[in-house]
């Protein structure tokens, strides 16, 4: 895939999640992971779904542990944070034992959660990302 056609994928994303308020296994930084590695071509098979912390801690333990590990577990490539570019996977600082994930914009900018926004947001971490995947 080109990158345009990685910018336009990235965009629908963004509309489709951008100002949706937080909700487990309705709307959270796995199922816009899910939803945007599935855009991208992925042949994602999740094993189940949550609509809790305690569920979404059930799947993550099925899936070795994390929301790292079970983006690993689907065969999606680490790159190297400072690699990634508009349409990959990125990890940031979070919530234990969740974390948290967003897909990136370019410009340093993420669509994710944070703890200080209720919805689905374009945001600009302070930190670099902890880790990234090639989509």
């Amino acid at each position: 895939m080109n990158l345009a056609e990685r910018a336009e994928v990235t965009r629908a994303t963004l509309e489709r999640f951008a100002g949706k308020p937080f909700a487990f296994g309705t709307c959270d930084c796995g199922l816009i992971v899910i939803s945007h590695l599935k855009a991208m071509g992925w042949q994602i098979r999740t094993g189940g779904t949550w609509k809790s912390a305690t569920a979404l801690r059930r799947f993550l333990n099925r899936h070795g542990g994390s929301g790292a590990a079970c983006i690993d577990s689907w065969g999606v490539s680490r790159i190297p944070p400072a690699a990634a570019i508009v349409g990959d996977i990125v990890e940031i600082e979070g919530e234990p034992p969740f974390g948290a994930f967003g897909v990136c914009l370019g410009n340093g900018r993420i669509l994710a959660f944070h703890e200080d926004v209720d919805t689905a947001a374009v945001l600009q971490p302070s930190t670099p990302p902890l880790a990234a995947w090639r989509t």
